[in-house]
């Protein structure tokens, strides 16, 4: 077996269709007999996020990269590990690879308490990354039944030929490694049935065990192998898209043993949880796309009203704008942006994209302010930004969509909620900062971002003080 492998940084990975954003990930490549596997690893919200993508050297039919996603703490770790194929190999350079990624200040978020379940699964539109998707992911499916789960996320042809899959792998990382080394997403029938309908399959609907054979019966084996008797599979759809979620769940009972019955039970909480991690993916690709595609906001109000079936006269009128200026400069930089010959196709492309509002071109989010600190501009890891404190480089501020997500955020940062109050800022619809100056016209104090502090400090620990005798009872 011949490997060689090379070290790199990029900010950006193409998996599945979605390009993740990420804060430099250390990738790690591996060459390996006739298959190409990458490491890639970066700090996330509830600690390293690693990636494990396998490929082909040469491209064959029935041969698609696969990437699996995990949280790398311990257990999951060494799970990941006895079933990893090229153990000698992956093992030093892993090892590594999450040493040289984890930071001191990061902060795990750990598992989330799940009380009401429809609450956990709105929230899931907050995971800021994989990581934390991961823990509100299986936070979820205990109490419901399910041991383990993970949600695969599949990209098509046109012609439904699979293309890549993205594996977000909850607990019992070792069965996603042995479904991946053995290609079992070749032939997966939960898999199969999910590309095709909308409905859940559980273990009992591919029949008696002992009636199945070839790969069903090996899948069958591993699973009661690894403690996973009964299962859910759900799917997830968005209409026309070219791609699709499977949420799997398991539990350790045989169906003969009622080990379905929850999972039936809970069946609605599944499909809404499948339904929310889909919806996660397409906001991370909808919002990378646009921050890539060069748009600006009156780019997008153009194709906006162009899609609506305006003139350009009557566009230049409502933008008050020349139509020459909207002729010559706006319509051909927007071709150029999107790469079209004709508006109209730039704004179909748009629409397909996901970039034009269906209803509305503004919305209304909050931005917390504190009479002592200032205007929040960020929070990274638990450490707030503040305009009157830390302002240097930051020229807009975080926009919360509502004031319980505003809140928690103070929550993170142990910051009083008595201090604060949430200013209502009306932004672009796919804004998710304020400007400088969209937060002045809502009445929120300017800030310069060129300055490293724009107020009085923190705390007084800076300032002069005046040094007298010390008291009468010191010692």
């Amino acid at each position: 077996m011949i490997c060689r492998y090379c070290w790199r940084l990029n900010k950006r990975v193409v998996i599945a269709g979605v390009v993740m954003s990420s804060n430099d990930p250390q990738i790690a490549t591996l060459s390996i007999g006739r298959e190409i596997v990458e490491l890639r690893a970066r700090q996330g919200q509830a600690g390293v996020l690693l990636e494990r993508e396998s490929r082909a050297q040469s491209r064959r039919r029935g041969d698609v990269p696969v990437t699996q996603v995990l949280l790398a703490n311990d257990a999951n770790l060494r799970s990941f590990m006895r079933g990893e194929p090229y153990q000698d190999v992956v093992q030093p350079t892993l090892s590594h690879l999450v040493q040289s990624t984890q930071t001191p200040t990061a902060v795990n978020a750990g598992s989330p308490h799940v009380g009401d379940p429809l609450e956990a699964i709105r929230l899931l539109a907050h995971a800021q990354d994989e990581s934390a998707l991961i823990g509100q992911m299986m936070a979820i499916v205990r109490p419901h039944g399910a041991t383990t789960a993970f949600f695969v996320l599949t990209e098509q042809a046109r012609d439904g030929e699979q293309q890549s899959h993205r594996i977000l792998a909850g607990a019992d990382t070792e069965v996603t490694q042995l479904y991946v080394a053995k290609k079992w997403y070749a032939t997966d029938p939960f898999l199969l049935h999910a590309s095709r309908s909308h409905l859940p399959f559980f273990s009992s609907d591919i029949g008696l065990f002992e009636n199945l054979s070839g790969s069903r019966r090996e899948m069958g084996e591993a699973s009661r192998h690894f403690g996973l008797g009964s299962w859910i599979v759900m799917p997830a759809h968005h209409p026309g898209a070219h791609r699709f979620g499977a949420l799997y769940a398991a539990n350790g009972h045989l169906p003969s043993e009622n080990g379905e019955e929850p999972l039936r039970k809970n069946r609605l909480i599944f499909q809404l949880l499948a339904a929310e991690l889909l919806n996660w993916y397409a906001r991370q690709e909808k919002a990378l796309a646009l921050k890539n595609s060069g748009l600006t906001t009156l780019d997008l109000q153009i194709l906006n009203a162009i899609a609506r079936g305006q003139r350009l006269d009557s566009i230049a009128e409502d933008l008050d704008i020349s139509l020459h200026a909207l002729r010559r400069r706006h319509v051909r930089s927007i071709n150029t942006k999107l790469k079209t010959k004709t508006i109209v196709e730039a704004a179909r492309l748009a629409s397909e994209q996901g970039f034009l509002a269906i209803a509305s071109e503004r919305k209304v989010g909050y931005v917390i302010h504190s009479a002592r600190c200032g205007t929040l501009l960020r929070e990274d890891y638990g450490i707030p930004f503040w305009s009157d404190f830390n302002p240097a480089g930051l020229d807009d501020a975080q926009v919360f969509p509502d004031i319980e997500s505003a809140k928690r955020t103070l929550e993170v940062i142990r910051f009083p909620q008595g201090e604060c109050e949430f200013r209502r800022i009306d932004v672009y619809h796919t804004a998710t900062t304020a400007s400088i100056d969209e937060c002045a016209a809502a009445g929120i104090p300017r800030w310069d971002p060129s300055t490293l502090n724009c107020g009085s400090p923190a705390d007084d620990s800076a300032t002069w003080g005046t040094l007298g005798s010390p008291p009468v009872d010191y010692h």
